[in-house]
């Protein structure tokens, strides 16, 4: 478990994380996707409005570190800076008297936007995710036989990038998140080069009638 703080001017707020998802930017820089906290509700609906009135992310950041237990002394007493961009969306649930567990999500992750959009595979299979995700949200015919190679190509040309997850207790171990970054402009050129090479192969399927 880790402790992020959140710093913004003169506000402080700490909370308990076991899992936040970043978008890479430079060495010394990460962006934040997704966080999942635990903590007093005071604490957690702080955090949270703290996203209704920081306008500029450059004044606001979080600082993630470790949790030290009660009588703790020898731990790992460095820290992550991560920067929130874009707009996020939030949900908490009561887990007992005392805790309050929340989610922060980018809202790229909850719906297609024009800069992208991004994958959660939880159970580590973004085939299958990368399918419904592109099934769902994009024009482009698929057939899910396709999509190895689909994925294939996206990777291969930097078109679909890995995000950072950072798993601080262990129990999100087959997570992997992607995002997509380009539209249906491109998928239909590497659906159509895949075609034309026979890479990929269109059959008499049922499941094709519904998508052309």
């Amino acid at each position: 478990m880790k402790i992020m703080e959140f710093k913004h001017k003169d506000i402080y707020v700490k909370v308990h994380t076991p899992l936040i998802v970043t978008r890479e930017v430079s060495d010394n820089k990460e962006e934040l996707i997704y966080a999942s906290v635990i903590d007093i509700d005071s604490r957690v609906q702080a955090v949270f409005a703290q996203f209704h009135h920081a306008k500029k992310s450059d004044d606001v950041s979080f600082w993630v570190r470790h949790a030290p237990r009660i009588g703790e002394t020898n731990f790992d007493k460095t820290s992550k800076v991560v920067k929130p961009v874009g707009k996020y969306k939030h949900l908490s649930q009561r887990e007992d008297e005392t805790f309050v567990t929340g989610v922060i999500v980018n809202e790229q992750v909850l719906e297609r936007k024009p800069e992208g959009y991004i994958i959660f595979a939880w159970d580590g299979d973004i085939e299958e995710k990368l399918f419904w995700a592109i099934d769902r949200n994009y024009e482009t015919p698929m057939l899910y036989e396709w999509t190895p190679y689909l994925l294939n190509r996206l990777i291969t040309n930097k078109n679909l990038v890995p995000l950072n997850v950072h798993d601080y207790t262990g129990d999100y171990s087959k997570l992997v998140v992607f995002e997509l970054l380009v539209g249906e402009e491109v998928l239909d050129e590497y659906i159509s080069s895949g075609l034309k090479n026979g890479e990929i192969v269109l059959t008499e399927d049922n499941r094709l009638k519904e998508v052309i």
